[in-house]
This record gives C-alpha cells, structure tokens and sequence, in this order.
C-alpha cells in the first residue's frame, strides 16, 4: 500500500497518507537502523506461553478398568469403580466419583491422613525427623509415630479454621486464620516449649534415648544443600533477593557436565544471578549440580520424601574451596577489611553473621590469634594475598587474613548444623 502511495501527487495525499509515508521513510533510514528494530518488535503481537492439562473423560464415555486375571493385560474380568481403599473411610455420599470428588475427599475432615502426612512432613523440616520417622510411609512397613496423640491432634487442629490470631496466646496477628494454614503451623511449632528447648544432651539422656525420639531436648540435624548455600551468600551480603525468573547457572567446577547427555556448556552466571538462591538453580537430572549433590540434595530422577544425611570429607573439602564459599569469604574479607575498629570487634561480628550467636571469650581469643598468624604469613610473602583476597581489595594482606578467617569459620561444624 505505501508503494501506490508513492505515485499519487503530492497536492493530492491526505494527512493520515502523509504520515503513513513518513513513518515507512523513517522506518527504512539507515540512521534509524536500531530503533527501527526495536518498535518492529514491539508491534508483534504477543504470543501466550501454553502447557499441557489432564482433563477428565465426560461422563458419556468413560474408561472401563478391570481387574485382570493374575495380572494378565489380555484377560480383563471384573469391572471395577472408581473408590478409596475401606481402611481409609467413605467415599462422599455427595461427591462426583472422579477427580474433583477425590480432590474433595482427600481434604474432607473425615480423612485425617493428608493433614498428618502434611504435618508430620513440616514437623520434619524443624526438628530433622518427623513424628513418624518414614515421611514417605505411612503403611504397614512405615514407623509408629512416637506421639501419635500429638500427631492426631495437630493433623485436626491444621485442618480447623481459628476465628482468631495465628496461636492462643498470640497477638501478633488478629486476622482470622482459615483451615490448613501452614504459616499458622509454623508458627505453633517455633513457639512451643519443645522446639525451644536446648539441644545440648547430658551422658543420661544420650544413653536413654540417642535418637532424641522423646523429644527431651532441641533439634540439632545438619542443614540441607540449599539452605547452606543460601546462608553463606547471606551472611556475607551476596545474596539475591530478586524473585521469579528463568533459571540461574552458579559457579561449579569443569567437568561437571561432561557426564550430560550432549555435554552441555555449563556458562556461570555472572552479577546478580550469580548469587540468586537456591531454588532458581537450573537442575540437569543427568548431571547434578554438583554443590548440591555434595550434601545429599537428590538428583532428581526420582522423587523422594526425605533425604538422606552423611558427613563426608569431600563437604570440608567445598566449605574451604568451592567457589561459592570463596567469593562469600572475599566478600566478608573486604568489608571487615575496610573498617577501622579494633580486630576483636570485628571478629565478633564476622562470628555473629556467621554462627549467628555470640562468641565466647575462648572462642574470641582463638580466633584473634588465627587471624593475626594469617596476616603474618601473607605479610613475609608465604601465601599469595592477592589470589586469596581478590582484586576488590584496596590492601590484600588485611583482606586475605579476613577472608582466610572466614573460610575457617564455613568449615565449623556449627555453621552447618541447626542447634
């Protein structure tokens, strides 16, 4: 259209003709080149991202199934319908029989064991092992819950709406809190006197009862993969709190995606992505991140409840050296570096960001003297301060002797482990 525009006198265009040729002129200049591009792809029109749903077979034509004769696919013989297992209750009497009226039934107060199943699994994430020690198996070769009443009580108080705050006894929030209200869960669980006890154990109680079943005293169970990670980027300030997004390539060592299928490049993440958290880590089911792996985070080629705990060398061996723990040792160097106030103050407070609790005169004392034989060390030149400390340090030595103090700290049993 704008080309017969091109043969029409110019007394003769209209005003919206005279504009449509002069944003074609415009569009086409060289000079615009760029801008050209980028309101040509603003004028696309917008293409919405889909995704696959189930949905259900109307009524009209449904599926038979059958029960097969000793498992024989070819030997179909008693139709059956769709039901729950009679140990577990019945199925709503009002309730469609298929997904929707399952959907309902699994949240019906008259099935008790979602909300115990979901309680039972928050429990876990606080004290290390749930009330039922098999998270994953509630059947006949799962454990007994070592409080059963407990266990009944919170499933039925999880499932009850409160007309008041988020506890009893609380005035924090006066909003009222409906049914399976996980923050009001958390909440109830951080505040009660069994979670708030001490987790140092007497020789008595370690004898009776090593595997603290009875709950005598607090939870002390070693951090999983990611809270690791994420509460060393926090505590040194590296941490991201940008939300949403694509997912995210941390630093890890060469090598680590060589076992992928098609060896995919493995590019690090640089700025802020660098340092976003954990969950934003793009997993390769074939190839694991590696830190992750390191602390039993599964590889996701199977799904699993609860994940099992070991304590290896190699884990010493990534809180001193691998990237993630350095570049938030560097960080922490150069801050405590570029402050003026006395090298026990400082101490203290890298002890507090890091363990989160203050340090004994002891502790302040040893500490003291590891950071002073440090800084000796990289001032005769026996260890390379630039290499440590990074290039951000305005004076390498101070910074190395900070940032070495703080890889020693990362390696401390307490700075993995809930206490």
């Amino acid at each position: 259209e704008t080309s017969r525009l091109l043969l029409v006198a110019d007394a003769d265009l209209s005003t919206e003709q005279r504009q449509q040729l002069r944003e074609h002129f415009l569009l086409s200049a060289p000079e615009l080149a760029a801008a050209a591009k980028e309101i040509r792809a603003l004028s696309q029109p917008l293409i919405h991202s889909t995704t696959l749903v189930l949905r259900e077979r109307p009524p009209e034509n449904p599926r038979p199934t059958f029960l097969h004769n000793r498992g024989e696919f070819l030997q179909p013989k008693e139709r059956v319908e769709p039901g729950i297992i009679a140990a577990l209750g019945a199925f709503p009497a009002d309730a469609p029989r298929n997904r929707l009226g399952f959907a309902r039934w699994l949240v019906s107060p008259e099935n008790p064991l979602t909300a115990r199943v979901a309680v039972n699994r928050e429990w876990a994430a606080f004290f290390g092992h749930g009330l039922v020690r098999t998270a994953g198996d509630f059947g006949f070769q799962g454990e007994q819950p070592t409080h059963p009443e407990l266990l009944d009580w919170l499933a039925m108080d999880f499932m009850r709406p409160h007309p008041g705050g988020a506890t009893q006894h609380s005035t924090l929030n006066s909003q009222p809190s409906p049914g399976w209200s996980v923050k009001r869960l958390h909440k109830q669980i951080v505040m009660s006197a069994t979670y708030r006890q001490s987790a140092r154990v007497t020789p008595d109680l370690l004898a009776r009862d090593p595997a603290n079943k009875r709950l005598a005293r607090g939870p002390r169970f070693r951090l999983e993969a990611e809270m690791i990670r994420d509460g060393t980027l926090r505590a040194s300030g590296l941490l991201s709190e940008k939300m949403g997004g694509p997912g995210v390539r941390p630093p890890q060592p060469d090598g680590v995606m060589e076992a992928a299928y098609g060896k995919p490049k493995w590019d690090a993440s640089t700025g802020e992505d660098r340092y976003r958290r954990s969950l934003y880590t793009f997993q390769k089911r074939t190839a694991p991140f590696a830190l992750f792996n390191n602390f039993d985070a599964p590889t996701g080629e199977a799904c699993i409840a609860q994940r099992e705990v070991s304590n290896t060398p190699l884990q010493a061996l990534a809180l001193m050296n691998d990237q993630v723990f350095l570049e938030a040792a560097r960080a922490l160097g150069v801050m405590l570096a570029g402050q003026g106030e006395p090298v026990e103050a400082r101490v203290r407070l890298l002890f507090r960001r890091l363990l989160t609790r203050p340090s004994t005169d002891d502790e302040l004392t040893r500490l003291t003297k590891f950071f002073h034989t440090q800084r000796a060390r990289f001032d005769r030149g026996e260890l390379d301060a630039k290499a440590l400390a990074g290039p951000a340090a305005a004076d390498p030595n101070e910074a190395a002797a900070w940032t070495a103090l703080a890889r020693a700290l990362f390696n401390l049993d307490e700075a993995i482990t809930r206490s």
